[in-house]
């Protein structure tokens, strides 16, 4: 990674103490939901946007929710924790990737469609993951909106989509980046004092053979399907369905709860 872009990211604002909260009744076991409520509570912006994010069709709920207590009874504190700190990561490093030729609005879509269906799917195969595979669901992106801002800041956004168009993603981020966007994503984390777990989940989600160690590849495996099947755009195609499978077959995942928590997903 070259040093301009490290400095960068050091200049990235550290997330708001309200997240520190959350995560501290988070790690505590013995924890209630109204714990993890009052922990939100205190900021009424953040509210406002979980409860916008709970009540969207993506998650299933049966009726409106309209306080975080409902919120966190119903969806659990995992994924309540998942999208403060979404949420939280969205406003330190507002979303443009517009270098990579994706809109804000595709890249959100991508992330809420990747977020449901591993949300979905996770409830049914191992809810254990839903902290770290649901928070990078939401996460793992980010380091290509860091590089989108470091390319319109060091005047390279032409040279990364020339090479970008010609070579591909990885080549691109190579060249101008010297480093995969999943490994700016993992620094970032890192600064953000975020567990070591998380960190090489996201810094393997696109290579989850590459992990060292089997929680961890287990984990980048399920992140990797999802990521997969939704497209960068935002759009989940037949052959994007297709890899998919493949990748279940790869890694002898069972296809059922994957395609009960797909077909939720496709007919919203």
């Amino acid at each position: 990674m070259n040093k301009e872009l490290i400095e960068q990211i050091e200049h990235i604002p550290m997330l708001p103490e309200s997240i520190g909260a959350i995560e501290k009744v988070y790690a505590d076991k013995e924890s209630s939901v109204a714990d993890m409520a009052a922990a939100i509570e205190s900021d009424p912006t953040m509210v406002a946007n979980i409860l916008k994010l709970a009540n969207a069709p993506l998650y299933g709920l049966s009726r409106e929710v309209t306080t975080i207590q409902q919120a966190v009874s119903l969806l659990g504190k995992d994924a309540v924790r998942n999208f403060a700190i979404h949420l939280a990561a969205t406003s330190a490093v507002p979303i443009d990737v517009s270098p990579y030729g994706i809109s804000a609005a595709q890249y959100s879509r991508r992330i809420e469609l990747v977020s449901a269906l591993l949300t979905r799917w996770l409830a049914k195969v191992d809810r254990s993951l839903l902290g770290s595979v649901g928070l990078a669901a939401f996460l793992s992106d980010i380091g290509e909106v860091v590089i989108s801002h470091y390319l319109e800041k060091s005047g390279q956004r032409e040279a990364f989509s020339a090479i970008l168009n010609e070579r591909g993603v990885e080549e691109a981020e190579r060249r101008i980046c010297g480093s995969r966007s999943s490994d700016v994503a993992a620094t970032l984390f890192h600064r953000w004092h975020f567990s070591s777990d998380l960190v090489h989940l996201v810094r393997f989600a696109a290579a989850p053979e590459d992990a060292a160690d089997d929680e961890t590849r287990r984990g980048a495996r399920f992140l990797h399907v999802a990521k997969v099947l939704v497209a960068p755009n935002g759009e989940i195609t037949d052959e994007s369905i297709k890899e998919a499978y493949a990748l279940l077959e790869e890694y002898g995942f069972d296809e059922a709860p994957f395609e009960e928590a797909l077909n939720a997903i496709l007919n919203l």
